[in-house]
């Protein structure tokens, strides 16, 4: 009769262990599809024409002045947070900047972003002489490169953040 209490009281002790153990892992699923929700309402689009995006390179010899002016839209369900953007363009970190005319990021909106970095010099090319006539073919020369564009965004309702990266082939031209 001993050995039968003993076993039901260690039996009621590893039942109540696991029960705790599958509540914790039930808790962490559910966190971890609430972060993939958000993830998933989390989107950005290129609005601007990925084969013409216009560069400007000032011709002073500095490094990083460089610009284009990008248009993103929020293609996702949820706000994003537009002071939070990142561009690497051709593997570098540019420095961005949005239209001073926007606080909030909501879906479907298009917002203007200027980008400003090195990355002809990454190239080969060099100053003042981005675009040299004298490498172009039979053709007119066209002034072009096609390169890396990756655009980071986060959403910011709610208490889950959700990424999203933009990965694309966009063509700069002088």
């Amino acid at each position: 009769m001993i050995l039968l209490i003993a076993g039901l009281i260690v039996a009621a002790l590893v039942s109540g262990v696991l029960l705790q153990s599958w509540d914790d892992m039930s808790g962490v699923l559910d966190q971890r599809g609430k972060q993939g929700m958000e993830d998933v309402k989390t989107r950005v689009s290129l609005a601007s024409d990925p084969i013409n995006i216009g560069w400007s390179a000032n011709h002073d010899n500095v490094a990083g002045n460089e610009t284009a002016i990008i248009h993103l839209q929020n293609s996702g369900d949820t706000f994003l947070d537009v002071d939070d953007v990142g561009v690497i363009l051709n593997g570098s970190v540019m420095i961005v900047t949005k239209c001073d005319c926007v606080t909030q990021w909501l879906p479907g909106e298009i917002v203007e972003f200027t980008i400003q970095g090195s990355v002809l010099g990454g190239l080969g090319a060099a100053p003042p002489d981005y675009f040299p006539a004298s490498e172009c073919g039979p053709d007119p020369c066209e002034g072009t490169y096609d390169v890396y564009l990756t655009v980071t965004v986060t959403s910011t309702s709610g208490s889950y953040a959700g990424v999203d990266v933009l990965r694309e082939v966009v063509r700069i031209a002088a």
